[in-house]
């Protein structure tokens, strides 16, 4: 009997702490380095092309990883790292994209970076 109730304590503990860290992680904070667009949303306001958001969606994911690297970086290498991933997503962006879709492209992400405190 002591066993049983031992076991039925264990699952309980497991299963309360299984249900209780996916709501830590929902909670978090993003940090000023996440960059999160809405391809959707950007590729509906700058009446983007299927093959445009497929390529500025790449272009996001690589931007995306730079920008973590630059999260994790030193003090003394975050600025610079930062500002290299900012410059190559516009150019990236530029070859992608026509000159109206770019400079809407340009005031959004200048936007997102100024709402998130990084400026350039």
């Amino acid at each position: 009997m002591k066993k049983v109730l031992m076991t039925l304590v264990a699952v309980m503990a497991v299963s309360v702490s299984m249900v209780a860290a996916p709501k830590a992680e929902k909670n978090a904070e993003p940090t000023k380095y996440t960059i999160n667009f809405n391809s959707h949303s950007i590729a509906r306001y700058l009446s983007m092309s299927n093959d445009q958001v497929a390529d500025m969606d790449r272009v996001h994911d690589n931007f995306s990883r730079e920008m973590k690297k630059a999260e994790y970086a030193d003090e003394a290498n975050r600025e610079e790292l930062t500002k290299k991933a900012v410059m190559r997503d516009i150019s990236y962006m530029r070859t992608i994209l026509n000159e109206a879709q770019f400079r809407k492209y340009n005031a959004v992400l200048n936007a997102t970076l100024t709402n998130r405190g990084l400026k350039f």
